[in-house]
Order: structure tokens, then sequence, then C-alpha cells
């Protein structure tokens, strides 16, 4: 039987989602595996409307959570530890560069301090980043 996202709703609705943010990021998850490790757009619209909820409540869950990333979008994590974010303004030069198709992430330190500023690009992580990396990385 194939997956649908009718039958999830109910499902996690049934767990206290809306309600209960911890079952409502547990949907997302599902919905992003379900859909090849990003949440389509119309995923959180339907999801949103069929809870009776603001599309940037889903939005701000899935900015704020680490591990999930809308569809088409890349995914940036960025430390934000005393020393990495001594070292550079990265974080303010990420969300200038990256627009909408990237999702821009500041985390807590990644305990690679020696080698930062540092981080994380589609998952795959990155050391002594700055605003040369970021461009490479968007353009690619």
């Amino acid at each position: 039987m194939a997956w649908q996202l009718e039958e999830a709703i109910t499902y996690y609705g049934k767990q206290g989602a809306p309600g209960d943010q911890s079952a409502l990021i547990a949907l997302l998850g599902e919905i992003q595996q379900e859909n090849g490790g990003g949440i389509p757009v119309a995923a959180v619209e339907e999801t949103a409307k069929a809870y009776g909820v603001k599309e940037s409540l889903l939005l701000a869950l899935i900015k704020r959570v680490p591990r999930l990333r809308l569809a088409d979008t890349h995914c940036l994590e960025i430390c934000c530890g005393p020393n990495c974010g001594r070292k550079t303004e990265l974080a303010e030069v990420a969300q200038r560069l990256c627009g909408s198709k990237v999702t821009v992430k500041q985390m807590p330190c990644m305990r690679l301090c020696g080698k930062g500023p540092n981080i994380k690009w589609d998952g795959k992580l990155y050391h002594q980043a700055d605003e040369t990396l970021l461009r490479r990385l968007l353009k690619d």
C-alpha cells in the first residue's frame, strides 16, 4: 500500500498534532522521508489546511529543526559557537547571499573550533568557511 499524506495527517492528528509540536515534527519528518529528503511546499500547504494552522507555523518548525528541509532547497548550517561566531559574520553573509533556495540555520558549537569557521552544506562539513566558499556552494 502506498504512503498517503492524508492518512499521515489523520494518524498524527490522533497523536496530538498540531498542538503537540513533537507529533507535528514527526509528521514533517515522515513527509520528508517519503518525498526523497525534502518537504514539498504543497505538502506544507495541505498539512496547514488540514490542521487549521498557518503555513508560517510549519515553515518555522522546518527552519528550527536541523534535520528538516523543504524540497528543492539546500540546507546551510553555520556554527555559531564561541570561537566560530567571533571569527566571522558568516550567518549574516549567508542570509544576504542565499535567498529562498537555502535554509540557513545557526547551530550551536560543532566542536571543531581549531578548523573554523565551520559550516555544513546539505550535511557535508566544511572548515575555514568564508564568503568565497558560500558563493562557490551556491553556484554549484
